[in-house]
């Protein structure tokens, strides 16, 4: 498998080609081709726009969705705004008090950075991807089953490639440490995502049970 040039090159969110060799050139340069090409942009999920920009250049795409609890997902993304300067709220302020969020026109990313609940409703960001690609184009993984199984063997078989690793060691696992949480906040978000992660299990068909706990 050959890999971008960028571990992260979001390719899709600026550019409206649609020219498969731009694509090409641009994200994985010189580099030898290989049977089956592989990129990581996180922010392409939640971005509806980009499946259709996808679908116009790479209309047989596959997509591997790894879905994190959503309510840690939050408390993380939290984290990293506030350790990136975003984020002037307390967890609080953020979750129970709902205040606005801070005025800053600084601020250069990708995606919204406040946007803590809305990355974790996951339904809505798979169904983009669906409705254009259609559930075998999919993987949904759920990251604490991936982390805990330490096994691959299910995204090799969706690739239909052979079997190249069968674990992953510990240094690819994401463990950012989070703050103790006020149980209050926790319960907030609980219940928020409940129904949205039963409807979301119906619809790709997983086990979500494990994320009705903090």
């Amino acid at each position: 498998m050959a890999k971008p040039v960028r571990p992260e090159p979001k390719y899709f969110i600026s550019n409206t080609t649609g020219n498969y060799q731009h694509y090409l050139d641009t994200v994985f340069g010189n580099r030898p081709m290989a049977g089956f090409l592989g990129e990581k942009s996180t922010s392409y999920y939640e971005m509806p726009i980009v499946a259709k920009r996808i679908k116009n250049c790479i209309p047989k795409a596959k997509f591997i969705f790894i879905m994190r609890n959503p309510v840690q997902r939050a408390l993380s993304n939290y984290r990293f705004s506030k350790q990136n300067g975003f984020e002037s709220r307390s967890l609080n302020e953020v979750f129970i008090q709902e205040l606005d969020v801070p005025k800053n026109g600084n601020i250069s990313t990708s995606v919204d950075p406040f946007d803590y609940l809305g990355r974790g409703e996951y339904m809505k960001h798979i169904k983009s991807y669906t409705d254009l690609f259609g559930m075998d184009s999919l993987l949904p993984i759920v990251f604490e089953d991936l982390i805990g199984n330490n096994e691959l063997e299910p995204i090799w078989e969706f690739l239909k490639l052979p079997s190249i690793q069968n674990h992953f060691g510990k240094s690819f696992r994401n463990e950012s440490r989070i703050e103790e949480v006020d149980n209050e906040i926790i319960a907030k978000l609980v219940a928020h995502f409940q129904q949205k992660n039963n409807e979301l299990a119906d619809f790709i068909g997983l086990d979500l049970r494990l994320w009705e706990t903090k």
